[in-house]
């Protein structure tokens, strides 16, 4: 049998859930248009982001990818692209380089597929910046990330200008370029908590920038964002994603401050809160937490 046809009323529901950032009534309500032929490809999207948000990996993957496909059936190949930007982002934080390289190919090839200048030609330089980096090329990832800052600050994207400038930040940074670093990571900082940009890119901008802060020793700067990625945790209740990073940075905070039995617990929370969406050394920074407050007591065993 074919799968029922959602209906108008539900959709309309779950769109609202989605605008009023009530992600697991989004996720319940606009999971049963998945397999649908008429569900249409933004409502696929929504339930993809809320889906990512309340720790459903494979509903997320699954319901991104159909909205990709279903965006090409509705000619629009620019936000088809977005999909597989995401897609790519994904499979390469998940640690799938193969699954990463597809997508971006992908992405890059519907992207050249549209005349003119448009914002996803500077999206297609976030997996290029982000490379570099990786590959310790400092001066290459800057050289990316200021093109992609450039074209996101043209077409008034704020999640590519945002992202952009973060990556430029860090890759400053690894340049030692702290000061100037420090100024971009703050400067992408002001969107994020303003609550400017989607908010997968939010929840990915919290953790990065927290922890590049922690890479320079910028403790004070990792405290703010941290407490502002708390208050955002908080807003959002149902929110699994982010959560349990927030909690490995609540740890190590409560730690600097002698605060040890608090530190073990928000340890042993986050442990339990990190889902399959997280990091995977996410699970990792829990454990190292824990290990560090029992070092600082004494307990070498445990």
């Amino acid at each position: 049998m074919p799968p029922p046809t959602p209906r108008a009323a539900d959709l309309e529901g779950g769109r609202e859930a989605y605008r009023r950032k009530e992600w697991r009534a989004a996720a319940d309500v606009l999971a049963p248009g998945l397999d649908a032929d008429s569900t249409a490809a933004d409502d696929l999207r929504m339930l993809a982001m809320a889906a990512y948000l309340v720790g459903e990996e494979p509903l997320f993957v699954r319901a991104l990818e159909r909205a990709h496909h279903r965006y090409r059936e509705e000619d629009d190949p620019l936000a088809a692209a977005r999909c597989a930007f995401w897609l790519g982002l994904h499979s390469a934080t998940m640690g799938e380089p193969g699954r990463a390289t597809g997508w971006f190919g992908r992405m890059t090839r519907l992207v050249e597929g549209v005349e003119g200048d448009t914002a996803e030609r500077g999206y297609l330089l976030v997996p290029v910046a982000h490379g570099h980096l990786m590959a310790g090329d400092a001066a290459g990832a800057i050289r990316a990330a200021e093109e992609a800052v450039r074209i996101g600050a043209r077409f008034a994207d704020a999640d590519l200008t945002a992202f952009a400038l973060h990556l430029e930040g860090r890759a400053r940074l690894r340049n030692g370029e702290v000061a100037e670093g420090l100024a971009l990571l703050d400067e992408a900082m002001v969107a994020v908590a303003g609550d400017e940009l989607s908010p997968l890119l939010t929840g990915l901008l919290y953790c990065s920038v927290i922890g590049a802060c922690r890479e320079v020793h910028a403790r004070g700067r990792a405290h703010e964002w941290t407490a502002a990625l708390r208050d955002w945790c908080e807003r959002q209740p149902d929110m699994v994603a982010y959560s349990g990073e927030c909690r490995v940075y609540r740890s190590e905070i409560l730690r600097f401050h002698g605060e040890w039995p608090a530190a073990i617990r928000e340890a042993e929370r986050a442990r339990d809160r990190l889902g399959p969406t997280a990091e995977p050394g996410a699970m990792g920074l829990a454990h190292d937490q824990r290990g560090e407050v029992h070092r600082l007591r004494g307990e070498l065993a445990a």
